[in-house]
């Protein structure tokens, strides 16, 4: 059950998606399948524990020290168990416990702790239980499979062919991972291992295999190419400079050298692929784009990763919070950092000025990643583990060059998998890993630990591999009875493991996908104009699914949209319900998760709005949530911009001022901020400046003459030099609005 579990993973999770919009999100079957994988494999291993293995005592510290020995492979196993432990107190130290438990955004999941765990649960489970070349060759025919059949869609999408996704004509390909990057890095590793799976299969004389290999990588390789993916480009030629050199050290030169001719015709299948008509190549990127990706202009190139990295870096160092923290959980959070998927709240603090109107989601470098969200803690666990990985594979190969055992496989295999492991840590300093490629590294990782283990019996002597295969089954003859109360102990523990994974399963994924169809019909429904219809099933989806924010946001959307239409026909009642019914649907999500940055925007509007039309209560708590709503993104002067206009809206002419005076802090020739003063004029203005409202009028004209604010700009110096004097003055700005709303200039 555990085998196939891990087997059916490593098919469904790149595999599914969502097909023809049935779901809200792209990816929720990958999730769904993911944590099925990870829960199958626990449950099934509790009930294996209580039936059939014999207990033999508690564990104790000097039989885990005899365990480990040293066996760089096994410490492996205990690094990871360190990711898992820093995961864990990373998730309690949290300031946002639920959303570093479940997740922030749903559209693309994995590092929070529920996904994180089922990982790592997958990987011990290959690790340790992988202990036959028969296992070993099922993954990694499967994996190359998976891999070829995923290239194989990518090239239909290419060709117009995409019958249940809409990835038709795509000229960046992207399969079943919704992203061609995403897609680009899950290649990385098949195309690299590929070959390695081939020769091995060769070596047993099905020759047939050795154009079987060709193929299958000629056609990942294509697939790659038309992702137009630079970072994955790279990864990959690193990972066959992997190949090459660590093959030419520790593989005899004739099996190198079919790997190198496999390679090679690899990529002549590939160029006749791109030969097919329609599949001209042209990815709207070449190799010569790949100087490029060093440029700072480009957000997409690792020059653009600057100021994430800086920023990343700089928090890892100083540990700013928002709000400020104590002291000892400050200097807490160098050990256990931001806490899962945290890093997207705490990226603003860690820069002086972005000029993005967009958040980094990640922090674009997978080991700075952890870095931010998991501390110190999560950081030295993960380069443990690829030192240990790096070290076992390194020294198996020099012990398999000496055996006098027929090893070959096993040989082959380490190669390909460790530089399999560096296209994917070399395309990774620069890339973002999701669900549809994380797990198959975590089971390349466990594979290869597995294969170590095996390759440590084989060369050590046939008892030695006797004994490995032995331990990978439980079919074994059962030792004598255990103790009756531990027996009785295993089985509580296996029911109620039990009962947990089903009850996880029932209310984590099951209502999940239930919101996601429900909230998707709810879409369909609102695009024909039955609001009402949708809004019901919105607010189901909210109750199925409360941790999504984007089911809470649409809500609070339909409810802004009907009192807008209350309000402009006079009815002031009604916008009232209608304003009040949107701050409470985005108010139940603020309750899970305070610092969610859509939804403190839609709280604080709702507030502003409804001070417009009577509510002066509401006044004080508007105030301190555009303060708190500036404060949490203080680089950005969209930001400070909102917060100057909705300060104005509330009536603190000085506030805004402050935020609208923030804004244009960071304004530069390139970068213009016609709104922040504009937002300026009219707290000059109601503050009673009407000279340096002027100013500000003026200059808000000058940054965009055809802007959205220079017909009010016009209107209200008009009024402003009137009132100082100048009539001559006031009648050419009333001319200058008039020849403006006549000429209807481009907004």
């Amino acid at each position: 059950m555990i085998e196939i579990a891990w087997l059916a993973g490593i098919v469904l999770v790149p595999l599914l998606f969502n097909p023809r919009n049935w779901l809200s999100f792209y990816n929720d079957p990958k999730y769904v399948a993911l944590h099925v994988v990870a829960l199958v494999i626990i449950v099934a291993w509790a009930w294996e524990r209580a039936l059939y293995v014999q207990p033999g005592g508690l564990p104790t510290l000097t039989k885990a020290r005899e365990w480990m020995g040293r066996r760089p492979e096994r410490w492996t196993l205990i690094a990871a168990g360190g990711l898992a432990v820093s995961a864990v107190i990373s998730t309690i130290a949290s300031p946002v416990r639920t959303t570093s438990l479940w997740g922030r955004d749903f559209t693309d999941l994995g590092y929070e702790l529920y996904s994180f765990l089922s990982l790592l649960v997958v990987f011990v489970a290959v690790a340790m239980r992988v202990r036959t070349e028969s296992q070993v060759r099922r993954l990694m025919l499967v994996f190359a499979a998976v891999g070829t059949v995923v290239a194989l869609y990518g090239i239909g999408q290419r060709h117009g062919w995409d019958p249940i996704g809409q990835g038709d004509e795509s000229s960046r390909i992207y399969a079943s991972f919704g992203n061609p990057i995403l897609l680009g890095s899950f290649l990385v590793m098949t195309a690299v291992l590929t070959p390695a799976v081939a020769l091995v299969e060769e070596r047993r004389g099905r020759y047939l295999w050795f154009v079987l290999g060709a193929v299958a990588l000629g056609i990942q390789l294509a697939a790659l190419w038309y992702t137009g993916s630079r970072g994955p480009w790279i990864g990959y030629a690193i990972g066959v400079a992997g190949f090459t050199s660590v093959g030419f050290v520790w593989l005899n030169r004739q099996t190198l050298g079919k790997g190198l001719a496999m390679i090679t015709a690899g990529a002549v299948v590939a160029t006749l692929i791109a030969q097919i008509p329609g599949g001209d190549g042209n990815t709207g990127r070449d190799l010569g784009d790949l100087g490029s990706i060093f440029q700072e202009t480009s957000s997409g190139s690792i020059g653009g990763r600057g100021p994430i990295w800086g920023s990343a870096l700089e928090l890892s160092a100083t540990r700013i919070s928002s709000p400020e923290e104590s002291a000892p959980l400050v200097v807490a959070r160098g050990l256990v950092g931001y806490g899962p998927e945290m890093s997207f709240y705490a990226y603003p603090l860690g820069i002086e000025v972005d000029r993005n109107i967009s958040f980094a989601q990640h922090a674009h470098n997978f080991p700075l990643h952890l870095l931010m969200e998991m501390g110190l803690l999560g950081f030295t666990s993960l380069l443990a583990l690829a030192v240990l990985t790096i070290y076992a594979g390194v020294r198996m190969l020099s012990v398999l060059k000496k055996s006098e055992e027929d090893v070959a496989w096993m040989s082959i295999l380490l190669v390909g998998l460790l530089a399999a492991l560096a296209g994917r840590a070399a395309e990774q300093m620069a890339g973002v890993a999701r669900v549809g490629d994380l797990l198959t590294f975590w089971v390349l990782l466990g594979v290869l630990i597995a294969v170590i283990e095996i390759s440590r019996a084989r060369a050590t002597g046939p008892d030695n591999m006797a004994g490995a295969a032995r331990g990978s089954s439980v079919k074994t003859a059962r030792s004598k009875p255990a103790d009756v109360n531990y027996r009785f102990l295993a089985i509580s523990v296996a029911m109620t493991v039990s009962v947990i994974a089903a009850t996880l399963i029932y209310f984590r994924d099951v209502r999940t996908i239930q919101a996601s169809v429900i909230a998707q019909d709810a879409a369909e429904l609102h695009q024909k104009g039955q609001a009402n219809a949708a809004l019901a099933k919105y607010q189901r989806a909210t109750e199925l699914a409360p941790d999504v924010e984007q089911y809470h946001l649409t809500v609070n959307d339909l409810y802004r949209k009907a009192a807008d239409e209350a309000e402009s026909v006079g009815n002031t009642d009604l916008a009232i319900f209608g304003w009040e019914s949107a701050w409470a649907a985005v108010q139940e999500y603020e309750d899970r998760n305070p610092k969610a940055f859509n939804t403190q925007a839609r709280l604080a509007q709702a507030e502003s709005r409804l001070v417009g039309l009577g509510r002066d209560d509401l006044v004080q708590a508007a105030t301190a949530r555009y303060e708190a709503f500036a404060a949490a993104r203080p680089p950005f002067a969209f930001i400070q911009t909102e917060a100057a206009q909705g300060l104005l809206a509330v009536g603190d002419d000085l506030l805004g001022l402050i935020y609208a005076d923030r804004a244009l802090e960071m304004e530069t020739p390139a970068f213009p901020n016609h709104a922040a003063w504009w937002f300026r004029g009219v707290a000059l203005e109601n503050l009673g400046e009407l000279e340096a409202a002027a100013v500000s009028y003026e200059t808000a004209v000058e940054r965009a003459p055809a802007g959205r604010r220079a017909l009010d700009s016009h209107r209200r110096l008009a009024v402003i030099y009137d009132k100082l004097g100048d009539p001559e003055r006031a009648e050419q700005e009333r001319a200058l609005a008039d020849v403006f709303e006549q000429g209807e200039p481009a907004q």
